[in-house]
């Protein structure tokens, strides 16, 4: 396999979602081990030219998705994080969104000085790559964007969804798109992260997320992004 092909690093969460990407990178993807975690290997062929994606479903969490995502890192030209994610704003159940800026919302030093969210040393605010933002939406105009806000916590009550909305005006929020983000910028790999809206992130969504992975627009999120990979 030729390693100067354009390498695409896919960090999926969540094995529910995880065979939608299996279906996209079709019958030429090869299973690999990444240290125990599940994952493939595919060259997609791309406008006249391959493409190779490396995937793999890291489990859901900060911890598991930022291993994931280091794991995958080296060799990478680009590191995406896709998925479900809970909807604040003008973001509506199985709208499509992309993540401009990233932040754990459940880090808190406070107490001893610091902001919400603000972690010692790290000076620099988690973003995606903004112009390949800006060619996802010129190709796919319904998509939104916005903050992403992360945590190490299913987000399904009014009172979670009013202080994040207050303190952080996001317009989703899940459990690994700050922490993948903070990987690829070590790395400096360009990052995006693509999501679909499951739920309101509010009381009693925990039934709605339930319906979306259920639902017969379940896979959008992942044809969409493998939308995109093809047109790089």
């Amino acid at each position: 396999m030729d390693e100067q092909l354009f390498t695409v690093g896919l960090v999926i969460a969540d094995r529910d979602e995880y065979v939608h990407v299996m279906k996209e990178l079709g019958d030429n993807a090869e299973a690999c081990d990444v240290m125990g975690l599940i994952g493939h290997t595919a060259v997609l062929s791309c406008n006249g030219h391959d493409i190779r994606v490396r995937t793999v479903c890291s489990g859901i969490g900060k911890v598991f998705s930022a291993v994931a995502a280091t794991l995958l890192a080296e060799g990478c030209d680009l590191l995406i994080n896709a998925g479900l994610s809970g909807g604040f704003g003008e973001a509506k159940k199985h709208d499509i969104v992309v993540g401009t800026t990233f932040v754990e919302h459940d880090f808190d030093l406070t107490p001893i000085g610091y902001k919400k969210a603000q972690k010692p040393g790290q000076n620099r605010p988690i973003v995606a790559a903004r112009e390949l933002n800006e060619d996802i939406i010129k190709k796919f105009p319904f998509v939104k964007a916005g903050a992403f806000v992360t945590g190490d916590c299913f987000v399904s009550s009014k009172e979670q969804h009013s202080f994040l909305e207050k303190e952080f005006n996001p317009i989703a929020c899940d459990m690994e798109s700050a922490c993948v983000g903070y990987v690829a910028q070590l790395y400096d790999i360009p990052y995006v992260s693509i999501r679909m809206i499951s739920d309101g992130a509010d009381d009693g969504e925990s039934k709605s997320y339930i319906e979306t992975l259920n639902c017969d627009v379940a896979d959008m999120w992942a044809k969409i992004t493998f939308d995109w990979i093809r047109s790089l």
